[in-house]
């Protein structure tokens, strides 16, 4: 017996109501370097990768960041050949099973990042900053996946307790101060501070999912329980710190805690909309869906709550050559959360000076949720205007067998 129909609108009934765009904190220069971003981050660029930077700045230095946007996409099952070879085919049974064991047990991952930020102000040793920033994660189980595919037999039992997701968006307005606290024989050490107000604008996070099917000789029977926990508007506060450490003129080593302090308190629209259905018997003989399936929404309001973001962890080393400019990264969270993972992310930049006018640069890392990234971008310096843009493939060596990308462009004035 096949129930599709009911497999599908249980799935996707975690993950409806308000949209939300994610964000993240690249540039078109970071992504074109995979990340490697730590120690060569200047100006209005500091602030998002370790203020202690705006410490290597002079008093008369001024910088303008016009815009910056970048998007992030990546899943864990999928990659674009697998794409273009299943979209619009018609799928043989190997061709589902072949699908199928693309997903890893734990389910479908898929998550979303990226940032905009429309304003950046650098005089000296100070930093102001506006910009968007968020995530989003949603994981679908694989049995309601397999069932999809497959329909399911008698004794058959579909479980969704293993369904997730989360997303949020906001905008911060940041205040950053940088500069020097010990300076000896070639070596200065500098320390920073980013303080942010945050704006929440809109989360979304599925608090509760639990439901079962049955295909039993009777009849499909079964029963499901989901909830989404939703809030449109919220205050909060940040704070990120970082160390820098400057040797001779070449090599310059950082330590940076990004959201070392934050908190957002949402207290808008909070709500909690629940959906709950029960299925008693039903079989293809006897359709009833109205008598046999009974459904139940609502929507509550709830007390405002307050959510948190891992503190991210950067360490970072940069060496600067005449034309040519190399940098280590380690990134780590201190626990999983949006668009932050425990495991170590390992990046390795290079940049390279072709032109007067011509900057090309690569990268790669591993590690992390993004699995391999092979990255490449271009930067063009038209006297005090520049414009950089960076392209990354994730998960894969090569575009067509990535699971992921990551485009970015920003541009501004440096005087």
């Amino acid at each position: 017996m096949k129930f599709k129909l009911f497999i599908l609108t249980l799935s996707l009934t975690l993950f409806t109501g308000q949209p939300l765009f994610a964000f993240g904190l690249s540039s078109g220069r970071s992504v074109g370097m995979a990340g490697a971003y730590t120690q060569i981050a200047r100006g209005v660029e500091s602030v998002f990768w370790n203020p202690a930077n705006l410490g290597f700045s002079k008093g008369s230095e001024k910088s303008l960041l016009l815009f910056s946007l970048s998007i992030n996409a990546y899943n864990n099952s999928f990659n674009l050949k697998q794409y273009n070879q299943y979209n619009g085919k018609f799928l043989t049974s190997e061709d589902k099973q072949t699908i199928l064991n693309s997903i890893p047990e734990e389910g479908f991952n898929l998550s979303l990042n990226g940032d905009v930020s429309a304003l950046g102000i650098c005089w000296g040793n100070f930093a102001f900053t506006v910009s968007g920033r968020g995530t989003s994660d949603l994981l679908l189980p694989k049995d309601p996946i397999h069932v999809l595919f497959f329909g399911n037999e008698i004794n058959d039992t579909i479980l969704f307790s293993e369904s997730d997701g989360e997303a949020f968006a906001s905008v911060d307005i940041g205040l950053s101060y940088g500069r020097s606290i010990w300076k000896k024989e070639g070596k200065e050490i500098l320390c920073g501070i980013n303080a942010r107000y945050i704006r929440g604008l809109a989360y979304q996070k599925v608090k509760e999912a639990e439901g079962e099917v049955f295909a039993l000789e009777t009849g499909v029977t079964g029963e499901g329980d989901f909830a989404l926990q939703s809030a449109e508007g919220g205050k909060g506060y940040g704070l990120d710190f970082g160390l820098a450490l400057k040797y001779r003129e070449n090599w310059t080593f950082g330590l940076s805690f990004i959201n070392l302090i934050n908190q957002i308190k949402w207290y808008e629209k909070v709500e909690k909309r629940g959906y709950q259905v029960q299925i008693d018997s039903l079989l293809a003989e006897n359709f009833d869906v109205d008598s046999l399936v009974t459904e139940h929404s609502y929507t509550e309001e709830i007390d405002p709550f307050i959510t948190h973001m891992p503190t991210l962890i950067h360490l970072g080393v940069a060496y600067q050559g005449r034309r040519s400019l190399l940098a280590f990264d380690l990134k780590q969270g201190f626990k999983k959360g949006m668009g932050v993972s425990k495991k170590l992310r390992v990046s390795f930049g290079a940049e390279y000076g072709l032109l007067s006018w011509l900057d090309v640069r690569g990268g790669i890392s591993i590690g992390g949720n993004e699995g391999i990234t092979v990255a490449n971008g271009l930067g063009f310096n038209l006297g005090v205007y520049h414009l950089d843009v960076g392209i990354a493939v994730q998960k894969g060596l090569w575009p067509t067998r990535s699971k992921g990308v990551s485009l970015a462009i920003s541009n501004g004035f440096r005087f």
